[in-house]
């Protein structure tokens, strides 16, 4: 299991700024062996996972097509595609549907509203994890003991100073919102833009993502709030039913 975990770590290295990768790169960035990073390399292209190109490695095409099956059969967006739309028509507000893995929370879902300028952090885009109501709302549902665990690891970070400069007002902060049943930010990834999110829990009431609704501060403040929330928490209650259900919409 550790090394495969160290193979799938190779996936990790691919950004923007860093589309293509060789065995050199994963050496130093990782740490690995030469011998080591040339059988995953071997072994992730096989899986069509990686495809050789002149200057090394980039992602390969079983990475789209698995995109493909997400897209169109994921749980958590088949349960959640019609309520999604259902929000931009109410609000015209861009609606998210963001999931959590590891310490990462990523857009897995998004609907355009009728406001045009595109949001920083689209589909598949990592979303800080201290910022913005999704990954606050997100956070602020998880174990005790692993939200300990996110809190020591980036104990240093500005973005969680702000939330709070101890465990105790860290996590009193969270329990705010949990307490609130969603979460409300302002400018806090898009300058300009307002979010509220609502927490999405899986078969076993775990954390499992979120729903966000996203507009201008001007077209946000239009609406009362009551109304923006009761919209995006009963959405979420819907979504957390259908996946103990495994009742996805038609």
């Amino acid at each position: 299991m550790n090394s495969l975990r160290r193979m799938l770590d190779i996936l990790n290295l691919f950004r923007p700024e860093q589309p293509v990768i060789d065995v050199d790169t994963i050496c130093s960035q990782l740490g690995y062996a030469q011998a080591s990073a040339y059988r995953y390399v071997r072994e992730l292209s096989s899986a069509g996972l990686l495809v050789r190109m002149p200057r090394g490695y980039a992602l390969g095409p079983k990475v789209i097509e698995l995109d493909r099956h997400m897209t169109e059969y994921a749980p958590l967006i088949t349960c959640s595609r019609d309520l999604v739309d259902a929000l931009v028509a109410h609000t015209g507000m861009h609606a998210l549907i963001s999931e959590l893995y590891s310490s990462t929370v990523i857009n897995i879902l998004q609907k355009q509203g009728t406001e045009t300028e595109p949001l920083n952090f689209g589909r598949g885009r990592p979303m800080a994890l201290f910022r913005s109501a999704t990954a606050k709302v997100i956070l602020a549902y998880l174990l005790p003991r692993q939200l300990k665990r996110v809190y020591e690891t980036n104990a240093a970070e500005p973005d969680l100073q702000r939330l709070g400069a101890t465990w105790r007002d860290f996590s009193k902060a969270m329990l705010a919102i949990r307490k609130q049943g969603y979460c409300v930010s302002v400018g806090e990834l898009d300058p300009g833009k307002t979010g509220l999110a609502a927490p999405i829990f899986d078969e076993k009431s775990r954390i499992l993502g979120a729903i966000t609704l996203v507009g201008s501060n001007e077209r946000f403040g239009a609406f009362n709030q009551a109304f923006l929330v009761k919209q995006v928490t009963d959405a979420a209650a819907v979504i957390t039913e259908r996946i103990a259900m495994e009742q996805p919409a038609g």
